[in-house]
């Protein structure tokens, strides 16, 4: 059965004053009655509720007196009366015997007329379903005022903790911790928060589709959880304590109204997270761009985004392969494909808390870029970050495949464009190659591959002006002169090691080192003659390769 106080929830009646007898809110209400005859207590009965503009007694306040005396004689709910209408006020001695009586008596206000409150509250009193939708918009307006107000997202919850009498807590998609009820101040409560927890984290798939259980902690009460939906791919979670015993009305209308306001709070959170993304990007973007004036700038600004001094930066960047019949359909789409980025992003991040890697995350256009951070890199930080990146590979990839390109480690914030332009090469790489779904770590290019990108005719000038008559030995005495200058030049100019590699005395090898010299007109031990030999060397092992494919 519902009382009085259960009537502040409808139109009208929220707008009302208690005026007396504020003791007597909890009687209960069955019925409504509208009158202004003297004679009304012929007309009611017990848990009746008189609705009144006070008419028959604005000249005789001790029958007002006498009325109240018979109905709280006959256990009646109160009265609503229209004060401003003919009473103006009500009078003291009235208020007095309210008071002593616990008889409530509410001023109505005029605008309302009494056959509209007066159907209002029957058809909450005499319909389940009304009486729940009527507290569950109750409890959405409510929220949505806090949420207008600008109250904190720990306000809310420990609201709605207040409205459902039940602890209740908020975790996001991970499973951790945004905001709790006083309840969760207790020590006791403490242990159990972790429980709760625990148990979430370990089938996050059913929590976020809402799930009851039970912790022993509690005596195997039964705790519940409420998908949250936001901006996210996955959704935050309501946990409420035993909201399978909520007492009518707490229905899980009200609870899905308050989440639906909780959701709106998070979202507009998360929007302002967006923004401050954006501008950690632009950071990001000035850095590459060599864009920041002083090295002081570079690492106040880096570490006011979470990049450390002293330690060795590697650099991740990570896309989607935008090859496939899956990511072609996505194009098609353009706000999809805006989603498939906010959604790997997002992952992305849950990637670096749950492998509790040192890592920012960054965009740069259609790249995802981490900048991972180790004290002193190794071969265990490199299983490490395989490790990770295979796991990101393994819970993002779905219908689509993501490609990795890493860079060296680089030991100083200011060099990490160096390190992104590494990382962004290895990625390139990989797509030249046809990959698809790869990790690509960055090698510098050899001298061979280097020179394999010069014009064929300018090598073979390089090649002939250096070598002259050597270019192409004819005579055995020719082809032990070359191979001789290949081992002296790999020995470092060493005449005793050269002689042990060929076998042959150490005079001859002297000779023959003299004897091309002159030939060539150079020293071998200047430094420039010794790289201008060596690279016309590599030159000729191209040529020769390039003429035995083709």
């Amino acid at each position: 059965m519902k009382t009085i106080n259960d009537l502040f929830i409808l139109e009208g009646m929220k707008e009302s004053a208690v005026l007396a007898g504020h003791r007597g809110l909890t009687r209960n209400v069955q019925f409504v009655n509208i009158s202004d005859t003297p004679d009304v207590i012929k007309f009611l009965d017990s848990n009746h509720l008189l609705l009144t503009t006070g008419y028959a007694f604005k000249d005789d306040i001790q029958q007002m007196c006498e009325l109240i005396k018979h109905m709280h004689a006959l256990n009646c709910s109160g009265m609503v009366i229209k004060i401003n209408r003919f009473l103006k006020e009500l009078p003291t001695e009235v208020k007095l015997l309210a008071d002593d009586l616990a008889f409530p008596i509410i001023d109505l206000p005029t605008k309302h007329t009494l056959g509209e409150v007066s159907r209002h509250i029957l058809n909450y009193l005499n319909d389940d379903e009304t009486e729940q939708l009527y507290y569950a918009l109750h409890v959405q307006k409510e929220f949505s005022k806090m949420m207008i107000k600008g109250y904190s997202m720990s306000a809310l919850i420990e609201q709605l903790g207040h409205f459902l009498a039940r602890p209740t807590l908020l975790l996001n998609h991970r499973g951790e911790k945004i905001a709790s009820s006083h309840h969760f101040g207790m020590e006791s409560m403490k242990t159990v928060e972790r429980e709760i927890i625990q148990k979430v984290k370990e089938d996050l798939v059913s929590s976020r589709q809402g799930r009851t259980f039970t912790i022993p902690l509690r005596d195997n009460q039964s705790i519940t959880t409420f998908p949250v939906q936001t901006k996210r791919l996955f959704p935050s979670m309501l946990v409420i304590f035993d909201s399978l015993t909520l007492p009518y009305p707490s229905s899980q209308m009200a609870i899905e109204q308050a989440g639906n306001v909780i959701s709106f709070t998070l979202i507009k959170e998360q929007a302002i997270e967006e923004n401050s993304r954006l501008l950690k990007n632009n950071f990001f973007d000035e850095l590459i761009e060599m864009r920041i004036g002083s090295e002081e700038e570079i690492l106040s600004r880096g570490n006011y985004y979470g990049l450390k001094e002293n330690m060795d930066n590697i650099c991740m960047v990570c896309t989607v392969d935008q090859k496939g019949q899956n990511y072609e359909s996505l194009q098609l789409y353009e706000k999809k494909v805006g989603e498939l980025y906010n959604s790997i992003y997002d992952q992305l991040e849950d990637e670096i808390i749950q492998n509790d890697i040192e890592a920012i995350l960054f965009t740069k256009e259609k790249y995802f870029v981490m900048i991972l951070q180790f004290p002193k890199f190794g071969e265990v930080d490199s299983d490490t970050l395989t490790n990770f990146i295979n796991n990101c590979q393994t819970n993002i990839q779905g219908d689509f495949s993501i490609s990795f390109g890493v860079s060296n480690p680089v030991f100083s914030i200011k060099d990490i464009t160096t390190a992104y332009h590494e990382a962004v090469e290895a990625l390139l790489t990989g797509y030249e190659m046809n990959k698809l779904g790869f990790v690509n770590f960055y090698k510098p290019k050899e001298l061979e591959e280097l020179l394999s990108s010069v014009p064929k005719k300018d090598l073979k000038a390089l090649y002939e002006n250096t070598l002259k008559s050597l270019a192409y030995p004819k005579t055995k005495e020719e082809q032990e002169l070359v191979k001789t200058i290949q081992v002296y030049l790999d020995s470092q100019c060493e005449i005793s090691e050269t002689s042990r590699k060929l076998f042959i005395h150490r005079n001859t090898v002297k000779y023959r080192i003299e004897k091309t010299e002159e030939m060539l007109n150079c020293s071998f031990r200047d430094p420039v003659d010794s790289l201008r030999m060596r690279v016309a060397l590599i030159i000729g092992s191209i040529l020769k390769e390039n003429e035995s494919n083709a």
